[in-house]
Order: C-alpha cells, then sequence, then structure tokens
C-alpha cells in the first residue's frame, strides 16, 4: 500500500465572497502577484451554457507541471454562482497550489436540480466533468499541464460527487484525489488499485461524517488500494477555517506534496505494475 503523506471544496464548506465576514485561512496564502492567473476559460459548452474554468499557475513555467483540479458543484437554477467566483476557500487554496509548483484549476460544474441543495449539492450533471479532462488532455499544454499528472481534490458534501466519479476507470486521467473531512452519502463498489487517495479525517466533525470515512476508509484498505488516512484527532470540520495550529499547517504541506509525489512517473509506473511503494 501507498503510505504517502485530496480536495472538492463545497459552498457548504466555505463563505460566499462578499459577505459580511469571510472566515480565516490557517495557512498562509501567497498573493495574487505571487501566481499568474488566467480567468474564464472556456472548456465546454452544453446546450446554451458555455462552461468555464480560472486556472492558477506558478509563476515559472516549466510546462510540464502536476495539476490539482479544485472539485465543487453549483446551483445556477438557484442563482447560485460557480466557485471560481464565489468560493473564497477555493481560490486560497489555489494560490497556495500555484505558488507550490501546481497549476490549480477552478472549474464550473453544475449539479442535477433537485439532487441535494444549494448548499451541498449531491450529484454532477453527467458529462462535465468528462468535458472538463477531455479539455485539459487536449490543452493542458497551454496552462503549463502535464496531462498526466492530475489530482481531484474534494471536500466535505462534494466527497459523496467526487468518490464515484475518480474511481470509475473511465476517468483513468485522474491519478489522484484527496479528500477532506467527507463522505457521507457516497457508496462505491471497487476503489481503483492505481488511484493514490490522501483522506483527511477531522477527529471532532460530527459521527455521522466520521463513521462514513470510516466505513469507505475500511474499505479501500480490505481492497489493498493505495490509501493514506490522516486523522486530525483534535481537528474540526472545515479546520483550515478553524483550527489555528501548527497541525493544520503541516496537514496542507503534507497535502500540497502529496499532489506532487502521487503523480510522479515513478510512482505511477509501481501503480501500473502491481507494486507500490512502502
Amino acid at each position: 500500500m501507498v503510505r504517502l503523506a485530496t480536495f472538492t471544496l463545497l459552498a457548504a464548506f466555505a463563505p460566499r465572497i462578499g459577505e459580511a465576514q469571510e472566515r480565516p485561512f490557517h495557512y498562509p496564502v501567497p498573493s495574487l502577484d505571487a501566481v499568474r492567473l488566467t480567468k474564464n476559460i472556456a472548456y465546454a459548452r452544453v446546450d446554451t451554457t458555455t462552461l468555464a474554468m480560472d486556472v492558477y499557475r506558478p509563476k515559472s513555467d516549466s510546462g510540464s507541471a502536476p495539476a490539482l483540479i479544485l472539485y465543487s458543484l453549483y446551483w445556477p437554477e438557484s442563482n447560485d454562482r460557480p466557485a471560481r467566483e464565489a468560493n473564497d476557500q477555493a481560490i486560497r487554496w489555489a494560490r497556495i497550489a500555484a505558488a507550490a509548483g501546481i497549476v490549480a484549476i477552478i472549474p464550473d460544474l453544475r449539479a442535477v436540480p433537485g439532487t441535494g441543495t444549494a448548499q451541498a449539492p449531491s450529484r454532477a450533471r453527467d458529462g462535465e466533468l468528462d468535458s472538463l479532462l477531455a479539455h485539459l488532455s487536449k490543452h493542458g499544454r497551454e496552462y503549463g499541464i502535464d496531462a498526466r499528472r492530475i489530482t481531484l481534490f474534494a471536500a466535505s458534501g462534494s466527497v459523496g460527487s467526487a468518490l464515484p466519479a475518480v474511481v470509475d476507470p473511465r476517468r483513468s486521467m485522474v491519478r489522484a484525489a484527496v479528500f477532506y473531512y467527507g463522505g457521507a452519502g457516497a457508496n462505491v463498489a471497487t476503489f481503483r488499485p492505481d488511484l493514490p487517495i490522501l483522506w483527511v479525517r477531522a477527529g471532532r466533525d460530527s459521527p455521522g461524517m466520521n463513521s462514513a470515512i470510516d466505513r469507505l476508509t475500511s474499505q479501500a484498505m480490505t481492497q489493498n488500494a493505495p490509501l493514506t488516512l490522516i486523522n486530525y484527532a483534535a481537528g474540526h470540520h472545515g479546520f483550515e477555517a478553524v483550527d489555528d495550529t501548527e497541525t493544520t499547517r503541516a496537514i496542507i504541506r503534507q497535502t500540497i506534496d502529496f499532489v506532487k509525489r502521487a503523480t510522479a512517473p515513478e510512482l505511477q509506473t509501481s501503480l501500473g505494475r502491481g507494486r507500490v511503494e512502502r
């Protein structure tokens, strides 16, 4: 099993930009001057709707950086705004990743009407993540991305739709996943043996949420999937904004390191051969 030390950010997890008081973020967030931001890049058109993404790039472009998709659903029917416009936590994560040499992507991904709530949509619309991945496969070099090194990051309620999406073998283009304090409502038959997952559990989260995480991570280990589980014993749900501790900062650093290492060619080669590093 890989023992390396991912992120869907949700509206339920983060406040909307423009609210009277934004929640803090207990990790140094680089300024916009420290990264390169390109906004409103169209990646697909569905009927009359253009789906776009914001791309945060390192200041120095290597041309082959790992990529981090910050997965978050929204409800346009409820006048909800996409994460790239409204989720300050996702934007902070994007800056942190880009300053660390990772290309961060915040895409428009819509929820199926009538599933979940506007704060915690439970099901993504068919095809939109696939359209995003196809676009990155074709145009990744334009954004400095190595399309063989894509990680998806989901948190809180978004894990419920992100997990089934990334363990589907048809989405093998996603090479790693990060899940923060989420998993309630998620059910999968089989974890991918070639998908390293970093799962962060907040010990002081609700019993229901942690029970779901325990169930899913136990299943992953029973299936001998490449899983790294971090139990932040004193951590609360949304700990980046709640717990101002060195443990919070250490876990964020570990997450960034995971995104870089889990998709490295040598590790992916070893996973493909059925040999995982210890």
